[in-house]
């Protein structure tokens, strides 16, 4: 059984969310779960815990900046990718200070996007073997 990347996806605007899920699900990324404000991405997050969160950042009422901070506060190594329009390089500094894991500019290549994904997957899946190695070494000693 092969295991797929897990994301969720936060956009206000519908069609830009169902064509970027469809292109995702097209790739073998399992979209586990959609929102439209930050307030979503954090009680998606919370509930799901993907490999991946793709937000946007400029929403009415809570935008992507409160996605970001409220889900690093979750979990300092979240993996937030930060989708946005505005093009301000203080903004990004600002986004990949806070721990943004990237700040992509629309419109942005959406093979670009699944390149980050998967990049960000292998290395987590790494990780993770490495813990349990780890583990069982240790418990193996004694």
């Amino acid at each position: 059984m092969d295991i797929r990347p897990q994301v969720i996806v936060v956009d206000d605007v519908k069609t830009n969310l169902d064509v970027f899920c469809e292109f995702l699900l097209l790739k073998n990324i399992d979209v586990v779960g959609t929102g439209k404000s930050g307030l979503d991405a954090v009680q998606l997050y919370e509930k799901h815990h993907p490999d991946v969160v793709l937000v946007d950042l400029a929403m009415p009422g809570y935008d992507g900046y409160f996605a970001l901070n409220n889900i690093l506060a979750m979990n300092k190594n979240a993996q937030v990718i930060i989708l946005t329009a505005l093009h301000d390089k203080k903004n990004k500094k600002k986004l990949l200070k806070i721990g943004a894991v990237d700040v992509l500019h629309k419109p942005f290549e959406l093979d670009r996007v699944v390149e980050i994904i998967n990049r960000i997957f292998q290395t987590q899946k790494i990780i993770s073997t490495r813990n349990v190695w780890f583990i069982f070494m240790m418990l193996t000693k004694y």
